[in-house]
């Protein structure tokens, strides 16, 4: 067999949710549509010898990983809009200043700051839906002590009548219950979405880039409607001797929106993915799949086959794809919980927050069966109640999930790309879980359903490119993924690696193989406990 026959024979079928937007691409299609940026002052001085060469040539000839990639270009892009801003509002003062003295900075100082609040708004949907809501409940607080404290503090203009102090309780009780409502509203609607634009706030792959970023690569679609993965074929001899064959499938998407799609932890745009079928001394032996953290391993007997025409299993094993993260997995599942990789400290802490209300609400809530849920988890979690994973299990009476934590939705329910299996038997409704505006969400999806194949062997120039495959974000979680060949840079790192699963892909193998013994011997002590 040539290695395309090899990978076409063992090659994956990729099964997806239903509201998923992104699927496996060829990288030209999104390199045709990026623009590239120096993050370093190395990368300035690279960008400007390779200024005039196209972006498929000048990201292979960069040396360093000091650039990034812009996927979606707007105008007045979030950052690019701050920018704009900070240089008119010191115009504007400077002008102020020089036409009306002090009272002509004061204006454009209240000018700019009334900007930056509309500005901040319209930089994402999500911020347009809490600021209001805030500006709301402020509005109806100052009302409510606005006549206490006149009554507090008299003023010559307001005289304290009878009729004064008779309809002071009917107003406060009107304005009470009128701002508990709109309370409600927004601890019901708003705040659970809080964490998301605290990360919104810090992100450059904002709710907003995420929806252009679905419409460019619908777009991409109408003129590459092929998915396709980028193949790798090693062979490779172990200490005693056993020939492994390694078949490596690296997939490519747009941009992961999974914060946006599935209430995930992150969003950024361009995202590499990889599965992986080990054969040993040519016979099939473990399929290994991308995930958060170093990844996951099912052996060959136990994964998830396609079934053929006849009826008979196929050599193409069935992945789950979550939505929006674009992690694999064996089977479909769906994992409601922050503890699935180690997320940053200010994400732990957002949605702990955010479960901690839901749980409050059920607590407090008139309903005798929410209060019951509610009282359930103090005294089975006594002592972890506020764990981050604690409220993972709470539902309210109709069976749906309370708490807003993370959800990781490999249902397969939707769209699938290569052999089709007939594996009706294992998939999952991803509307269950989701809020109906996600699970009904538009998509655009491939017309062709089989794959393209492309070779990696002869690493093609942009596989030499050590910077960001997308653009870059305060968080490093929400920065776009270095290639498939180089591991992330981390602070204080001088230089980037390989990845291992690329260079030593028995090493990854062998660490793969020992966290899933760790954890078999985990599920056996708690069983037994």
């Amino acid at each position: 067999m040539t290695e395309l026959e090899l990978l076409e024979k063992f090659e994956p079928v990729l099964c997806f949710a239903k509201s998923e937007r992104f699927f496996p691409m060829a990288v030209e299609s999104y390199l045709e549509k990026c623009s590239i940026f120096p993050s370093g002052p190395l990368g300035v001085t690279e960008s400007l010898v390779h200024f005039n060469e196209p972006m498929i040539k000048r990201i292979g000839e960069l040396k360093n990983e000091q650039h990034y990639l812009r996927f979606v270009n707007k105008p007045l892009n979030d950052s690019d809009a701050w920018l704009w801003w900070g240089v008119l509002s010191a115009a504007g003062i400077a002008g102020g200043w020089s036409v009306m003295g002090l009272p002509g900075v004061e204006m454009i100082v209240a000018l700019s700051i009334i900007s930056a609040l509309i500005l901040f708004m319209l930089a994402s949907p999500i911020r347009l839906r809490i600021i209001p809501a805030a500006l709301a409940a402020l509005f109806f607080i100052s009302l409510e002590i606005a006549p206490v404290w006149f009554f507090l503090h008299p003023r010559d203009f307001i005289s304290i009548t009878t009729e004064y102090l008779i309809l002071l309780p009917i107003y406060l009780i009107a304005l009470f219950y009128l701002s508990v409502r709109t309370m409600k509203f927004i601890l019901d609607h708003v705040i659970p979405e809080g964490p998301g634009m605290v990360m919104d706030v810090l992100s450059q792959a904002t709710e907003t880039i995420a929806r252009e970023a679905y419409f460019q690569y619908a777009k991409i679609l109408e003129t590459s409607p092929e998915p396709l993965y980028y193949g790798r074929v090693l062979s490779v001899m172990d200490e005693q001797k056993n020939e492994w064959t390694i078949l490596q499938y690296h997939f490519f998407y747009a941009f992961n929106d999974w914060r946006l799609a599935a209430n995930g932890m992150n969003h950024h745009e361009g995202d590499w993915e990889m599965a992986a079928v080990y054969l040993k001394n040519n016979l099939p032996y473990a399929v290994l799949l991308s995930q958060h953290g170093a990844g996951n391993i099912e052996k060959w007997e136990t994964a998830i086959k396609a079934v053929g025409g006849d009826g008979n299993p196929t050599t193409h094993p069935v992945i789950y794809v979550a939505l929006g993260s674009h992690a694999n997995y064996s089977r479909p599942e769906v994992i409601r919980s922050p503890s699935m990789y180690k997320p940053g400290r200010l994400q732990r802490f957002l949605f702990w927050t955010d479960g901690l209300i839901h749980y409050l609400f059920l607590l407090l809530n008139p309903d005798q069966k929410a209060r019951t849920i509610a009282m359930k988890e103090i005294k089975i979690k006594r002592t972890k109640l506020l764990a981050e994973d604690s409220l993972v299990y709470m539902r309210d009476q109709t069976d749906r999930y309370i708490v807003s934590l993370p959800l990781e939705i490999a249902s397969g329910d939707g769209f699938c790309i290569g052999v089709r299996g007939n594996d009706k038997a294992n998939k999952l409704h991803s509307s269950n879980y989701l809020k109906r505006v996600m699970s009904n969400r538009q998509t655009t999806r491939p017309k062709v359903m089989e794959w393209k194949r492309v070779l990696l062997n002869s690493e093609p120039d942009w596989v030499q490119y050590k910077g960001l495959w997308g653009v870059k974000s305060l968080l490093k979680d929400e920065s776009g993924p270095p290639g498939p060949k180089w591991e992330k840079l981390e602070k204080g790192q001088v230089g980037v690696k390989e990845r291992v699963r690329w260079s030593c892909p028995l090493d990854w193998l062998a660490e793969l193989e020992k966290i899933k013994h760790q954890q078999g011997e985990n599920n056996v002590h708690s069983t037994n406990s």
